[in-house]
Parts: structure tokens; C-alpha cells; sequence
């Protein structure tokens, strides 16, 4: 579109206070993003992540292998 004025491109930040400072992306520590991304992470080791399961098993097999063979 034609005008004036400063147009600044979709998708893209523009640098306040100088520009020597970057901004985090997640924000501030309590900001809402943060605490969506913690939940993922904690629904992703939950559903995703099978490896306390795994190592309970194995340990349960190997328990009771031993017992069987007298080990």
C-alpha cells in the first residue's frame, strides 16, 4: 500500500531502547508462554518419555530371573 508513513514488516520485532538488548523469547519468567511450555514439557515426559517405565520393568525381570535360578 502506498503512503507516508513507516511500515514495519509482518512477522517481524522492532528494536526498542537502541536495539542492544534482545529480547528472551518465552518473555518474563511468569509470563503465560512460560507456563504453557512447562505443562508441554511435563505432558511430553508423562505420555512420551518411557523410560521410568522401562527401567521398572527391567528391574522387576531381573529380580525375578534371579529368584527363579537362585542367583
Amino acid at each position: 500500500m502506498s503512503g507516508g508513513g513507516m511500515e514495519t514488516p509482518v512477522g517481524c520485532e522492532a528494536t526498542l531502547g537502541g536495539g542492544d538488548k534482545k529480547k528472551d523469547s518465552l518473555g518474563t519468567a511468569g509470563s503465560p508462554e512460560h507456563f504453557i511450555i512447562k505443562d508441554l514439557g511435563e505432558i511430553h515426559s508423562r505420555l512420551l518419555d518411557h523410560r521410568p517405565f522401562v527401567r521398572g520393568e527391567t528391574r522387576y525381570f531381573v529380580k525375578e530371573f534371579e529368584e527363579k535360578r537362585g542367583l
